[in-house]
């Protein structure tokens, strides 16, 4: 049993490693070195979109948005996290391989993040797990192998990335123009941080710890990042920072959550983001999926409890809403970042 596990984990890497290498030499990409890429000091536009396709009218809907995003000549796009519901099947592989294939529909970049229902709700929180699909960790490194391991990104043509070391490929960053991007593994169902018997959790003690463990050195390695990130934009005078993970990390603590743990994850990260908003000169955006729903405010308040003046949240659609939004860096306007939610036409009802 064990030897056949073996071959059957060293058969899906060597499926996963073939997959990127066709992709590669099959697509005649033109990569754009981004971190050169003064392009953008007259402004340009990008697309952000996630928490889809879900279920079958999302997946009937999903080639009518990526359509929509190619008309509409976007320099680049962010995925991000969440290929489909949490309940709507297994994380097999060929969730991950149609996923990239849709992706690269798009003419221009696709940056991808993960998302929880991608990998750490694969045990079987929305409902029965299907081996041998069921091990979060197995997933996000099969993610890992298939999304992130060259420093390119998906679309018909591709941006160059830079990548964190240290086992963590899938957080990014990648300038253009006046702006940096910082792309992070941050998830929602409490960034995979368990506790028994809270949001439904139902694993061993053995199994949570395992869980635990991981989202406490992923926590670290995202925080660093995020600091890296935002060195960077200091050094090299960009006028914004965008961060983009899959997460809600419930700026405003709600109380009337039946077991407040379940949000117990994100504090840290909520903190990190207010540090470096601080001591930035310039514009900051979070930009996040896992509540389906557009938003766009200003969640954050500084040191004197009034409104932090260069933060800015926003939510991307998902799950019903087949939609994206339309996120214009504008360099004439103070503020920098202009966002717009873009409904699809043969979508919305």
């Amino acid at each position: 049993m064990r030897m056949h596990h073996l071959k059957t984990a060293r058969g899906r890497r060597a499926i996963a490693a073939m997959l990127v290498t066709a992709a590669l030499l099959t697509a005649r990409y033109a990569a754009i070195a981004s971190d050169d890429d003064e392009r953008g000091e007259a402004g340009y536009t990008i697309g952000l979109f996630g928490d889809m396709p879900y279920n079958a009218l999302g997946r009937a809907q999903y080639p009518n948005l990526l359509a929509d995003i190619n008309r509409s000549h976007v320099a680049f796009s962010v995925f991000d996290g969440d290929l489909k519901a949490g309940g709507d099947g297994p994380c097999s592989d060929s969730l991950y391989t149609t996923a990239i294939a849709n992706f690269n529909v798009l003419k221009q970049p696709l940056i991808w993040l993960p998302g929880d229902n991608d990998w750490t709700d694969c045990w079987g929180r929305y409902g029965p797990s299907t081996l041998p699909y069921s091990d979060p960790l197995e997933r996000l490194n099969f993610e890992r192998l298939l999304f992130a391991s060259t420093d390119q990104s998906l679309g018909q043509r591709t941006l160059t990335l830079t990548r964190q070391a240290g086992g963590y490929p899938e957080n990014v960053r990648w300038k253009v123009g006046p702006v940096v991007f910082v792309g992070l593994n941050v998830q929602g169902s409490n960034d995979n941080y368990p506790y028994a018997g809270v949001d439904g959790e139902t694993r061993s003690a053995g199994e949570i710890a395992r869980q635990r463990a991981e989202e406490v050195a992923r926590k670290a390695a995202n925080i660093q990042w995020l600091r890296d990130g935002f060195d960077y934009a200091s050094r090299v005078r960009a006028r914004g920072v965008m961060v983009i993970w899959q997460a809600d990390p419930n700026f405003n603590n709600d109380q009337h959550l039946a077991d407040t743990r379940s949000y117990d994850a994100y504090p840290s990260y909520v903190n990190a983001l207010r540090t470096e908003s601080l001591a930035f000169r310039g514009q900051v955006a979070l930009v996040h999926g896992d509540g389906h729903y557009f938003k766009v405010d200003k969640p954050l308040n500084g040191p004197t409890d009034g409104v932090l003046a260069n933060f800015i949240r926003v939510e991307t659609f998902g799950a019903r809403n087949t939609h994206w939004v339309s996120a214009r860096i504008n360099p004439a306007n103070p503020n920098l970042f202009e966002f717009e939610p873009r409904l699809v036409p043969a979508n919305a009802q």
